[in-house]
């Protein structure tokens, strides 16, 4: 017998034995196309009733040309002498086709989503514990690392939290600089006046004085202790000077002389330091 695949119209000589009585499933060699082949002599699906024939004008119905004959071109059984065109007869073998390939599971959208490893999940909820456990310290232990290592007030500045800062509640008026002479070497005499203008009594830092290039830059500086109480201030030699503390809305008038000032030197700015870092190494 002679089939023929209903998408490419490709044809094959089949043996009837092959289909089997109750017909089976073939597949185009050409196409990839797989369909039912019924079995030779199959009768085919009964067709729907014909709707009624449209009356004429003169009452007489319209003839309508009968449908094929079951035996005729529309439903009887091809034999091999039966078509003229190219019959691929290699499609002998159809009881051994084999059955198409399953779909690839990348396209079948019923797949279930593989479920999330829960050691991942297990290893972020234990790295945000870490990140907030730091940052918790950080901010409860931030005047202790203050005390420890001051330059990381900066840090807590940047991030916006309210951290004291060296001279806090105190205000520095700078007086205009003079120039002297002594012994023949040339004086830049420094004043200033310190004022707690808190309501508390505030510990007094160091002053920085820095004298500056018209690019701004550090030409020569000078580190001076602020002492309000001179009796605690005097200590035995080497020993560190006892902290002194400027009294709520006192003020401490500050002299001091910086001998041969870098010529370049075009102003000077005075600040607050904080006393570790006054410490030479």
């Amino acid at each position: 017998m002679i089939i023929t695949c209903p998408d490419c119209s490709k044809k094959y000589s089949v043996k009837a034995e092959s289909i089997g009585p109750k017909g089976r499933t073939v597949r185009c060699k050409s196409c990839g196309n797989s369909w039912h082949q019924d079995p030779p002599g199959a009768k085919p699906a009964a067709p729907a009733a014909p709707a009624p024939a449209p009356v004429s004008s003169a009452g007489d119905e319209e003839m309508t040309p009968p449908p094929f004959a079951r035996d005729g071109a529309a439903g009887g059984d091809f034999g091999a002498g039966q078509y003229d065109g190219d019959v691929d007869a290699g499609f002998e073998g159809a009881d051994r086709i084999p059955d198409p390939p399953p779909f690839p599971r990348q396209l079948n959208r019923n797949d279930d989503p593989a479920p999330k490893s829960k050691k991942g999940i297990v290893g972020w909820i234990l790295f945000l514990l870490i990140i907030i456990g730091i940052g918790a310290g950080a901010y409860f232990a931030k005047d202790a690392l203050i005390n420890a290592w001051p330059p990381i007030a900066k840090m807590y500045d940047m991030v916006g939290l309210d951290v004291p800062h060296v001279g806090e509640g105190l205000d520095i008026k700078e007086m205009p600089p003079t120039r002297e002479e002594e012994d023949g070497v040339d004086v830049l005499v420094v004043r200033a006046e310190i004022v707690n203008i808190s309501k508390v009594d505030r510990s007094l830092p160091y002053l920085l004085i820095e004298l500056l290039d018209p690019l701004d830059r550090v030409v020569q500086r000078k580190k001076v202790p602020l002492i309000y109480d001179q009796q605690a201030a005097q200590v035995e030699p080497g020993m560190p000077i006892q902290e002194q503390v400027l009294p709520v809305g006192k003020t401490l008038n500050v002299e001091t002389k910086i001998r041969k000032p870098n010529p370049t030197a075009t102003r000077l700015q005075v600040t607050f330091l904080d006393p570790r870092e006054a410490v030479e190494p």
